[in-house]
Order: C-alpha cells, then sequence, then structure tokens
C-alpha cells in the first residue's frame, strides 16, 4: 500500500480510492500507477479495484500496479453495485471514488481533501476532455459535462456525478448508498444518497481544481444510447429525490414527458451555449449531433417518465430498451 506524504510526528490517515472495472486489464494499470503518485500531506492511500465481472486480466493487472482488488460476483455490468462492495471494503475517511475511463491530474487528490477541510460532506471534482479522442467520443463528452468541467465556478451544488468525487465515510455510511437497482444504476445512481446527505445537512461542494481526464467512448450510436439512459431514468430519480438543477420543474412529470421532444431544441441549445460561456467553440460545430443526442434524451425522459408515472415505486426493474 503506497504512502504519500506523511508528515513527521503525526498519524498518517488513511485515504482510500474505489475504482470500479470491468474488461479494463490494458489500461487499469496505469490508472492504479497514476492515483499512487498523488501528494497528499500527511496521509496514506489505498488503492481498491472492484472487478465487476471482467473476464480479461483486469484484477491481475491492478494487483500487479498495486492496488487492492475485490471481486464482484454474480451478474456483471453495474457500477453502482461495485461502488457500494468498494466502499464497504474499503478502510480509508475519505472513500474517493473514480471511474477507471478516468485518469487524474497532477494535485487531484489534494484538491479534493481540500474541499473537505472546508467542511463539505461531499466533494465533486471537474471531468475534462483528454487530447486525441474521436469526434464522437468528444460530443459524448460535451453533452455530459456541461456543468462539471474546470472551467466552471468553485461552489455549492445539489449533486454530483459518480466518476470524479470524494464523500466522509461516515455520512456515506448514514445513506443508502449508490442505487443499484434498473433504470437509475444505469444514468443517475447517485442522486438518492447525494439527496440523502443535503437531508442530514451535509454540504456537496464541486472543486473545479480537482481535475480528471474522462476519456469517452466513440461512436454515434454510443452518443445516442448514452443519452436515451441518461433520459429514461431521469424522470424517475429527480421528481423522487429533488437532487437537481431547477428541481421544481421535476414535480411536474407529466408536463416534462409532454414537452419533451420540443424541448431537446432548447437543451441543445442550452448545453452549446454552456460551453460558448467557457470559450469551447467546437460544440458549434457538433450542434447537428447535440441535438440529435438530446432527442434521444427526450424520447429516454418519455418513455422512462410514462412507465414511471403508470407504475411508481412499484414500476418493475427495467432495463432501457436503448443499452
Amino acid at each position: 500500500m503506497p504512502v504519500v506524504g506523511s508528515g513527521p510526528g503525526t498519524e498518517p490517515r488513511l485515504v482510500s480510492v474505489v475504482i470500479p472495472a470491468r474488461n479494463a486489464a490494458s489500461s487499469i494499470g496505469d490508472l492504479v500507477r497514476a492515483v499512487a503518485t498523488q501528494k497528499t500531506s500527511g496521509a496514506q492511500l489505498e488503492v481498491l479495484v472492484v472487478d465487476d465481472g471482467s473476464t480479461d486480466g483486469t484484477a491481475a493487472a491492478a494487483e500487479a500496479a498495486g492496488a487492492r482488488t475485490v471481486a464482484r460476483s454474480g451478474d456483471s455490468g453495474n457500477p453502482a453495485i461495485a461502488r457500494n462492495l468498494g466502499a464497504s471494503s474499503a478502510d480509508g475517511d475519505p472513500v474517493v471514488f473514480l471511474d477507471a475511463d478516468c485518469r487524474p491530474t497532477p494535485d487531484w487528490l489534494s484538491r479534493l481533501l481540500a474541499g473537505h477541510a472546508t467542511g463539505a460532506v461531499v466533494v465533486g471534482g471537474s471531468l475534462d476532455l483528454p487530447p486525441g479522442l474521436a469526434a464522437m467520443a468528444r460530443c459524448d463528452y460535451y453533452c455530459g459535462c456541461y456543468h462539471v468541467h474546470s472551467r466552471r465556478p468553485r461552489g455549492e451544488v445539489p449533486n454530483h456525478p459518480p466518476g470524479n468525487l470524494s464523500v466522509r465515510r461516515a455520512e456515506f455510511a448514514r445513506t443508502r448508498g449508490w442505487t443499484e437497482g434498473q433504470p437509475a444504476a444505469y444514468a443517475h445512481e447517485e442522486l438518492a444518497w447525494q439527496a440523502e446527505v443535503r437531508r442530514n445537512g451535509g454540504r456537496i461542494l464541486f472543486e473545479p481544481s480537482a481535475v480528471v481526464l474522462h476519456y469517452n467512448r466513440p461512436g454515434f450510436g454510443n452518443l445516442l444510447r448514452r443519452n436515451y439512459r441518461w433520459g429514461f431514468s431521469a424522470i424517475e430519480t429527480k421528481a423522487s429525490t429533488g437532487a437537481a438543477r431547477q428541481a421544481w420543474v421535476y414535480r411536474y412529470p407529466a408536463l416534462i414527458v409532454v414537452a419533451a421532444l420540443p424541448l431537446a431544441l432548447g437543451s441543445a441549445v442550452y448545453v452549446t451555449i454552456c460551453w460558448l460561456r467557457a470559450r469551447v467553440l467546437e460544440p458549434l460545430w457538433m450542434f447537428p449531433a447535440i441535438l440529435c443526442a438530446r432527442l434521444a434524451y427526450s424520447a429516454g425522459l418519455i418513455a422512462g417518465g410514462i412507465r414511471w408515472m403508470r407504475f411508481g415505486e412499484a414500476a418493475p426493474e427495467a432495463r432501457p430498451r436503448w443499452e
């Protein structure tokens, strides 16, 4: 277990970084080593990789790079279950969740810990665009990260996505944890427990200087599927938790369903304007693809919203059709 920056005369605390991974043998070793090089004053660091049913050598590669591994049994491909397993197996405080398709930049971990030092229970960092991604992978990034990149201002937020965030161990244990049931586990698995944190009086802080690079998958089909999945569980999770920007809108799910397709254009414009305000111009040229993605998101809103309004809490567990 690597030790990072333990100060003289102090008892080093332990920080746990939990990484859910599936079939990531070719890249997980580099990620573990990148995490292990993070410098934090007076802390030990454990890297815990949760092998989510991999069929390659993910666990062996992670262990060779210095990580501790936990194997997830049963059906694979559910990172929410993997994160909960990692949190229950971790020994440190805070517990930092990092996705396997991300790479931390220098000072990433120290910036997250500095956010906790201000009293924040949850600290979320930026997801930035790495160089060299294919066009549709970049478009996928623009569609998903317009609120969580390093040019956004620092401040309190209602929620933060799972790829790059840290939470105090005791406060996380007071919540239900990541939502494991479908369809929320596909796209909004963080909303329920983060809503509990806020109801318990905790703050969620966005810290833009805690940067990881997010390697989105390429392909136009992937872009549409991901946006459809985001939309499919959006009404259900945001209406029931209130963990959303403009949360009041989700008090009227039927209105959202009716307006979903007409609002796709406005949503695409909003995403593009967010990037233009950050002085990122490429989404202008990608606007047709962004509009297609938001139409897919609206289709998911309609399908998932109708399902939830019809069945409510008794709705059967469902995987979105566009997996």
